[in-house]
């Protein structure tokens, strides 16, 4: 009788233990994702915020590769009124960061671009700012892995959907 009633109370300890265990992971794999989801969006609007700088520093000298200028600013105005999550973001952000490139690659095309400081200056941010948007994707992308293990594997699974957790999108580019 001992031992049944032992076994008992270890169970009913240990079933809400490991419920409240799982719920809790739960909650802060969710939050990570979320930290981690500002991180990209900050990088991305900074971008965004140099896209416009961009294309008045090559107007002056590269006036007629107006098409291209144009295609950036308005990929730029359209990420920027994209829903600011990582499936539209990666819908959004990749022909973006191409048009960028291209007019970046001008200064091959245009030597006087290579004399202004303000281009060069945008130049180097906008090179920065990439490689600040490929770390925040990689530390969102690997919180993601881990809330979606989470939210898939036995037993947090039915904490999970027992209280509404459910998969991230990566961001993939």
């Amino acid at each position: 009788m001992t031992n049944t009633l032992a076994i008992v109370i270890v169970l009913v300890l240990l079933i809400p233990g490991s419920w409240w265990v799982s719920h809790t992971r739960l909650v802060v794999a969710r939050n990570d994702v979320a930290n981690g989801w500002a991180d990209v969006d900050a990088e991305l609007q900074r971008r965004h915020e140099l896209i416009p700088q961009l294309v008045a520093a090559v107007e002056a000298a590269a006036a007629h590769e107006r098409d291209l200028l144009v295609e950036l600013a308005s990929r730029n105005d359209a990420a920027l009124a994209a829903p600011h999550t990582a499936e539209a973001a990666s819908r959004w952000e990749p022909p973006l960061a191409d048009s960028v490139a291209r007019v970046v690659a001008l200064r091959e095309r245009y030597p006087q671009l290579n004399s202004q400081a303000n281009f060069l200056d945008l130049q180097h941010q906008l090179a920065l700012t990439e490689d600040r948007i490929a770390a925040a994707r990689r530390y969102y992308n690997t919180r993601v892995e881990q809330l979606n293990r989470r939210v898939e594997a036995f037993p947090s699974a039915m904490v999970a959907k027992r209280h509404g957790f459910t998969r991230a999108e990566f961001f993939d580019i």
